[in-house]
């Protein structure tokens, strides 16, 4: 008897610490499957947001308007603002340009200059904030509640100007927006993303609104190329957290964003 109240305590005193969500999410496509998915694992918490996949783990603190990215495998990482973060991505992107053109014929150069700078500047606009035409999204329920991954999920069906959109699965028993503030995090992202982000269908009141009725645990969004990419959620689960789970590990290095590997394979 004296054990079992020990562990009700203990389960107790568990509950009143488990302030965070970890969630696990797979990626993938059709028709590929899922032998190409990569998995991403999610920690949320009191206005920070942990991403790991690969080796690199990416850090939002909203209350600081802080990125955090960190190599686990080289132990270096890169710290600021979405300000700095974009102006050292232009000047690292702008000097892998030209040595890329090392070797390139004089009448080629100025071509794949304006090529490469057009794409940098598309992503990463030195004119600031970009304003973005406004969007008209409807959300349609379809169907009744069906399983996924084991959550009890509705089916909407997204609508931009009339035109199909994507699928998203909504999980009501998963009230993670209860918890942190997914406005905040939309506005920090189009911050990072110079204004582009503004017109998405997550920075909408219609994608607010469905969150208020839960969390998406699965999202199918069909390109142009007629395939269909997929996020589906393993996991999600409360777990004790705080704010040191979101510093930077004790003894990595600052380092630039090229050597932390944020933007390999950009160019």
């Amino acid at each position: 008897m004296k054990v079992l109240f020990i562990l009700f305590f203990q389960s107790i005193a568990m509950l009143g610490f488990a302030s965070g969500w970890h969630v696990t999410t797979r990626y993938y496509s059709l028709p590929e499957g899922t032998k190409a998915e990569r998995l991403e694992q999610v920690y949320l918490y009191n206005g920070f947001m942990k991403m790991e996949g690969g080796g690199l783990t990416t850090i939002f603190d909203l209350r600081n308007s802080e990125i955090i990215y960190i190599n686990r495998q080289n132990g270096s990482y890169w710290k600021g603002n979405p300000q700095r973060f974009v102006r050292e991505i232009r000047e690292e992107l702008e000097a892998s340009v030209e040595e890329k053109l090392v070797g390139v014929s004089a009448e080629n150069q100025e071509e794949m200059r304006a090529m490469y700078m057009e794409m940098i500047e598309a992503s990463f606009p030195t004119s600031g904030s970009m304003p973005q035409p406004s969007r008209s999204f409807k959300v349609q329920r379809v169907g009744v509640p069906e399983k996924v991954s084991g959550f009890s999920a509705t089916k909407y069906t997204v609508f931009e100007e009339g035109l199909f959109l994507e699928n998203i699965w909504i999980a009501k028993e998963l009230t993670i927006a209860k918890d942190f503030d997914f406005v905040n995090l939309s506005n920090f992202l189009n911050q990072l993303a110079q204004g582009a982000y503004a017109g998405s269908f997550e920075s909408s009141a219609e994608y607010f609104d469905l969150l208020k009725n839960g969390y998406p645990v699965k999202v199918e969004i069909q390109r142009g190329d007629g395939s269909i990419e997929i996020s589906e959620v393993q996991q999600a689960v409360r777990l004790p957290m705080d704010e040191s789970d979101f510093a930077v590990p004790k003894g990595y290095h600052a380092s630039s964003l090229s050597q932390v590997g944020v933007w390999d394979g950009y160019l």
